[in-house]
């Protein structure tokens, strides 16, 4: 089941708003730690109108430098090496919270582009969710003065295959946990 809604603490949102704005010459990128719940009721969830389900819950953020190698100042790359310190920090964080934590998600910028995923985001976000079909992306379009509004988060999730392989826009609730 592909993911509804995604709410965003503030916090969260700050940080990778910051990250977003450290650099105007190159994208960044860093990964979304929470959870997925299903917010559908056992009453109400096999009834067909019904439109909630999967919630994704950011409340954390693991921050990630680029790789030195990469191959271009547009294009973003997770080392298997960063995901896994990153599901370490979510270890941690299941423990010192009392709550599971996972990385559920990754996030980029967009300097002086818009928030249209490019084909190699969907892609990326494809292969994502090859391994997690809840695992969502944030993109943040930054330093666009006059073009689009800077800093303006928006989710993109691409459908499994038997669905044609098309993306899924859904509504980021910003600072919606808090």
């Amino acid at each position: 089941m592909a993911v509804a809604s995604v709410s965003v603490t503030s916090p969260v949102l700050e940080v990778c708003m910051s990250h977003a704005l450290s650099t105007e010459t190159e994208e960044i990128m860093g990964l979304l730690l929470g959870d997925v719940v299903d917010t559908r009721t056992a009453a109400n969830k096999n009834h067909k109108d019904y439109t909630e389900g999967l919630q994704a819950r950011v409340w954390a953020v693991s921050l990630h430098r680029r790789e030195q190698g990469a191959r271009s100042a547009q294009r973003v790359e997770i080392s298997p090496e960063q995901l896994a310190a990153a599901s370490e920090e979510a270890d941690r964080l299941s423990k010192e919270l009392g709550v599971e934590t996972r990385v559920i998600g990754w996030y980029h910028s967009h300097p002086h582009l818009a928030v249209v995923p490019s084909t190699v985001d969907v892609n990326t976000q494809a292969m994502y969710q090859q391994m997690d079909s809840g695992f969502v992306g944030l993109i943040l379009s930054v330093f666009n003065a006059g073009r689009v509004v800077p800093g303006v988060a928006t989710g993109r999730q691409a459908l499994e295959a038997e669905k044609g392989g098309n993306a899924h826009n859904f509504m980021v609730n910003m600072g919606g946990l808090d």
